[in-house]
């Protein structure tokens, strides 16, 4: 062989060999991009997969999908929130407080994990550990409506009322017609109110203020007898106790005792000419004696304070009425409906004086509504008596 050929056949093997090295190269880096690319794209199908079943509702199976994702990210906070979601969802809040924890080992005020990390822990009843975890998630997120009304739960299930009311008032604030809000804050103040009363009690039993506080229990409950007792009970002990000819002229007004109820209200005006209870209350018994003249100032300091009290528009509009004002007594009709349109005997007044008026037109719309009103509550009364039929049916059969 000769040297050129020994030359050329050498420089055929470098060839041969730069060649394979680049078709390895070539190999690797494509073996490289598919993995890349199958990565991702077998995490999305295994998430989507998981939501899939989170809106089925099969819990488990989501459970399962997000740990099999966690093995291809085990530190993933988000597939980390989602199965503790889902473990919480399925009652499982001791595991899911270990996932949420795994969280904020890494990241103390990760976005919304202390405030599912209280709601887990006020699923076991554990309130102290609630507070302290919502006020985390509070302190990043003070907007954060799920943690503060938790944290108000887990305060008024403590004891803390006081506490557990400022946090319903600042929800309330953004939310005002939130039932269950302002159901847990109608809770809490009476819970908060029956402990001061049975505090009160305690430390003074024969003080004018706790009689006054068992006086307005009973009256509450239409124990009114008993009640009118306890006022007098104050009166006896304090007879400047503030406010208290108003609570035992409203008492005697209950009990249709109107002559005595007169004394104590005009007493209640003498002290303070402008209280509007008072001055309701004697209107409706100037209007129920006839004395027309005398309850229109007295309802006309009432609405000045209650604007929105249909009922002072009622009496306004009969005190005209009975004047033969009969202009007036319909604006104050209709005011007394745009307050409660459910007035059906108001429907009933005014189809007699628009009668009066020759609006027959008029008065025959109101007889109408009066008549639909009527059958509305006659069947509404029916159902409820059919349900209460139906009940003691049930409680029967049981016993």
């Amino acid at each position: 062989m000769t040297l050129h050929s020994l030359t050329a056949l050498k420089a055929g093997r470098r060839t041969e060999i730069s060649i394979i090295v680049v078709a390895l190269a070539i190999i690797l880096v494509t073996a490289n991009e598919i993995r890349a690319q199958t990565k991702p794209n077998s995490m999305e199908s295994l998430l989507n997969q998981a939501l899939e079943s989170e809106k089925s509702k099969n819990y488990a199976r989501a459970e399962e999908i997000y740990k099999k994702a966690l093995l291809m990210s085990p530190d993933d906070p988000e597939i980390l929130k989602r199965l503790g979601l889902i473990c919480q969802q399925q009652g499982k809040n001791d595991e899911s407080i270990e996932i949420f924890q795994r969280i904020l080992r890494r990241a103390p005020l990760y976005p919304g994990v202390n405030s599912l990390l209280g709601l887990s822990y006020y699923a076991l009843n554990k309130f102290d550990k609630t507070i302290e975890a919502t006020q985390k998630e509070l302190t990043g997120n003070p907007k954060d409506k799920q943690a503060r009304y938790y944290l108000a739960l887990a305060y008024s299930s403590s004891g803390r009322l006081l506490e557990a009311i400022q946090e319903l008032e600042i929800l309330l604030k953004d939310d005002p017609q939130n039932v269950a809000m302002l159901y847990q804050l109608a809770v809490d103040y009476r819970v908060a109110s029956n402990r001061a009363a049975q505090n009160l009690a305690k430390l003074y039993p024969d003080s004018e203020f706790t009689h006054a506080i068992r006086a307005e229990f009973l009256a509450d409950n239409l124990r009114l007898e008993e009640a009118i007792k306890e006022y007098k009970d104050v009166i006896r002990k304090n007879p400047n106790f503030p406010g208290i000819h108003v609570a035992l002229g409203q008492v005697y007004w209950q009990h249709k005792d109107l002559e005595l109820a007169q004394q104590e209200l005009k007493q209640a005006l003498v002290e303070d000419p402008n209280q509007p209870l008072a001055s309701y209350y004697l209107a409706d018994i100037f209007v129920t004696n006839k004395e027309f003249l005398q309850a229109i100032p007295h309802l006309e300091i009432t609405i000045s304070v209650y604007p929105e009290l249909a009922e002072a528009y009622v009496l306004l509009g009969k005190c005209y009425a009975g004047t033969g004002d009969l202009q007036r007594a319909v604006q104050f009709f209709t005011q007394a409906l745009e307050r409660n349109p459910d007035l059906k005997e108001i429907h009933f007044q005014l189809a007699e004086i628009y009668a009066r008026l020759g609006n027959k037109e008029e008065s025959q719309k109101q007889i109408e509504i009066f008549q639909r009103l009527t059958q509305e509550r006659q069947k509404k009364d029916s159902q409820l008596l059919q349900e209460a039929v139906e009940k003691q049916k049930d409680s029967g059969a049981d016993k």
